[in-house]
């Protein structure tokens, strides 16, 4: 029972963090290597609002989701923005170093406020709160995690396809070009898809430290499962990353019990990642995506688009 409340929680925080990595892809087609670090920063939040309040951490999540948000914003509109249309392979690379620039003052913040507070900010950690239910006992992040990735993805496919934000949204993803001839302000739309993307990251940043030690490097050793997930679910497919993830999540959490019950090391975890993006490329390149929806392009970047 407790894997699989275990593998639950796991897959709901790797399911916002890799929705939010698939989103910046399909809007302005940039493999952002910065994305897990809005995960960190969210973290970071969480344990800041901890030190400063002396309240539970998982009361941080709509700071930690702004904050996050935020960071994506200014990586959108200082970075990508005036790189767009420079090419793929270009805003690839300008993600990479944002990854350093981001992570280098990760490492500045953590040594200030360890400097300031006396708190531990590498390798910490936050101790969950139990609940009874009935004559089970379990972790609050076992109901809070599900239900917080449960909410925000509601809310985003509402966003998607009930509101006319969401129609410029998907308009853009579509054609760029054309939604601005059309009058759609692409610069604001893509803004407000980074901004979402990097919230979703921010608030899936607050569960982490409750059930692994966070550093400011942390985001280098989470990237690679969220591109996992991504390209499993098919590069541009929000639903297929979102199943995706869900695998995954459970996939790793038995592996990693399964490895310790025989004495191995769970420093192979990372290889579980590297192993399905290669299989993924080699075997299915369009991904899960590709098994169920195909069109004469390619996959179809809102598979949840309704006819």
């Amino acid at each position: 029972m407790n894997l699989l409340l275990e593998a639950v929680s796991y897959s709901s925080v790797l399911a916002l963090a890799s929705v939010g990595l698939s989103l910046c892809l399909i809007t302005t087609r940039v493999s952002n290597f910065a994305h897990a670090d809005y995960v960190v920063i969210g973290a970071y939040t969480a344990l800041l609002f901890k030190a400063l309040s002396g309240l539970n951490p998982y009361l941080s999540l709509p700071l930690a989701a702004f904050t996050g948000g935020a960071a994506a914003l200014l990586s959108y509109l200082l970075v990508f923005e005036p790189l767009r249309g420079h090419g793929a392979v270009t805003l690839m690379i300008a993600s990479m170093a944002l990854d350093l620039v981001i992570r280098a003052a990760l490492q500045l913040f953590a040594d200030h406020v360890q400097s300031s507070l006396g708190i531990f900010t590498r390798g910490f950690v936050f101790r969950d709160v139990s609940v009874t239910l009935g004559e089970t006992r379990l972790d609050l992040l076992a109901l809070v995690a599900p239900l917080t990735s449960l909410s925000l993805l509601v809310l985003l496919y509402i966003l998607l396809f009930k509101t006319r934000t969401g129609v410029r949204m998907r308009a853009v993803a579509e054609n760029a070009e054309l939604a601005e001839t059309l009058g759609v302000d692409v610069k604001r739309t893509l803004a407000l898809s980074w901004f979402i993307s990097g919230a979703l990251a921010g608030a899936a940043g607050v569960f982490l430290p409750l059930r692994f030690s966070l550093s400011p490097d942390s985001g280098v050793f989470m990237l690679l499962t969220l591109f996992a997930a991504v390209t499993l679910g098919g590069l541009g497919s929000l639903t297929g990353t979102l199943v995706a993830s869900c695998l995954i999540g459970f996939t790793e959490t038995l592996l990693v019990y399964g490895l310790s019950g025989l004495g191995i090391s769970t420093a192979l975890r990372p290889l579980f990642a590297f192993s399905v993006i290669i299989s993924t490329l080699l075997l299915q390149p369009r991904g899960m995506a590709g098994l169920w929806r195909t069109e004469h392009r390619g996959v179809h970047p809102w598979p949840w688009r309704r006819r």
